[in-house]
């Protein structure tokens, strides 16, 4: 298999160059005021699996050890942890920024069956998740207030997937998503932008049901990803993400969240696990002393 694939063919949106061993992520893709998007970081395992792999990624995990730094060259290592698995660290200045592993087999399911179905059966609305869907009022959370710059939710993200989702049940939030041509690659979703459409979009529900205080907000710490498939654009109907808050312990918050089809087939399913933080460090203007 010779990989090659959006995140790592020249271009705008060029994250992975391996004749310089080198992960760069443009402006364009910051999460915070001042960092890279943690969904788009781990969306880039997707191409180094592939590449260091030679076949497609099914599974992978990404832990966030400090924000990524934007418009900079970090440096990255691999080693193959057996025929199926590679871990890489990406770093700078021998600090490292993120670790994490992809691999060609499902491991093991990312969230319960029940779960999995749960998000899956509301793929269509009913007409009364319709009106609520309709009727539905942005609450106060990081993508309005804090990261309206976001690649993933921000709303004055330019070049951004600007997704937003809206609550459609006490537990559900919901969105329709026709991504613009700019992310095909070879006649699919790009694995970059499908893996980072469930980062934030899984945060909703923290606000929105009271899972964070008043003066609480939160950072990616850990993602992890199944891949069924990547979708293809074949459907004027569109995708589906949908989330749910799973629960809260400490300071993590754990979320499930996956990208559907119009008719309910399964392209990615993703555990977020949210580090609670205050939003002077959530925006990038205070460093985390605790951990």
């Amino acid at each position: 298999m010779d990989h090659s694939c959006l995140t790592c063919q020249p271009g705008a949106d060029r994250v992975i160059n391996y004749e310089n061993n080198a992960v760069n992520l443009p402006e364009h893709f910051r999460g915070p005021p001042t960092s890279g998007n943690g969904g788009v970081a781990t969306g880039l395992y997707a191409c180094l699996g592939a590449h260091f792999l030679q076949t497609n990624v099914a599974q992978l995990q990404v832990k966030l050890h400090q924000p990524v730094p934007l418009s900079t060259d970090l440096d990255f290592h691999e080693e193959q942890l057996d025929k199926e698995t590679v871990s890489v660290t990406v770093g700078i200045n021998g600090e490292t920024v993120l670790s994490g592993w992809a691999s060609s087999k499902t491991k093991e399911p990312v969230m319960s069956e029940d779960t999995a179905l749960e998000l899956q059966q509301h793929v269509a609305l009913s007409e009364e998740q319709r009106n609520r869907f309709d009727s539905y009022e942005d609450v106060f959370g990081p993508s309005k207030d804090h990261f309206t710059e976001c690649f993933v939710c921000g709303p004055e993200s330019r070049l951004g997937l600007r997704l937003r989702l809206r609550q459609i049940t006490d537990q559900i939030f919901w969105q329709s998503w026709n991504p613009g041509r700019r992310w095909e690659d070879q006649g699919a979703l790009a694995s970059l932008p499908a893996i980072a459409a469930l980062d934030c979009t899984s945060a909703l529900g923290f606000y929105a049901n009271g899972v964070l205080g008043e003066h609480e907000s939160c950072l990616l710490g850990t993602y992890d990803a199944a891949i069924a498939s990547l979708p293809l654009f074949d459907s004027d109907e569109g995708f589906r993400v949908i989330s749910k808050t799973r629960e809260r312990v400490g300071r993590k918050i754990y979320t499930d969240v996956g990208l559907f089809g119009a008719t309910g087939e399964v392209h990615v399913l993703g555990k977020a696990t949210w580090i609670v933080v205050s939003p002077e460090v959530a925006k990038g203007y205070e460093e985390e002393t605790a951990s």
